[in-house]
């Protein structure tokens, strides 16, 4: 097992799994699009992931976008990330140079949400 802050790398492997460890009366986690990420909008209600010990299987390659839905969480406190999730066997990627937006995203919500939400990797 591996433990993955968000904030570090973000690039996972087919066959990882996300876990989602936080206050289900304060937080909640929406899987959503790359347009509802930019803007901070969510699905209905009823899509949100709310134990507050939510596990995603990762099973494709992809990227993949999550944002909090409660309150101003998203908007205000820049609690969304994105990850990379890559094949089982592929190399691991060498990081281009940053975005601003990127590195606005990567540091605030590393530092916002490293606090909140623990990510770790279980391999199978």
């Amino acid at each position: 097992m591996c433990d993955h802050i968000v904030g570090d790398d973000n690039v996972f492997r087919v066959g990882d799994n996300l876990v989602f460890n936080y206050d289900p009366s304060r937080h909640n986690v929406f899987k959503v699009n790359g347009t509802f990420f930019q803007r901070c909008t969510f699905p209905p209600q009823n899509e949100a992931l709310s134990t507050g010990k939510d596990i995603i299987p990762l099973k494709t390659e992809e990227t993949k976008w999550y944002v909090c839905g409660i309150a101003d969480n998203c908007s205000a406190r820049h609690m969304k990330f994105i990850i990379t999730v890559l094949a089982e066997s592929a190399p691991a990627p060498s990081l281009p140079p940053s975005s601003d937006a990127h590195s606005v995203v990567s540091s605030v919500f590393g530092v916002v949400m490293a606090t909140m939400v623990a990510i770790a990797v279980i391999f199978a």
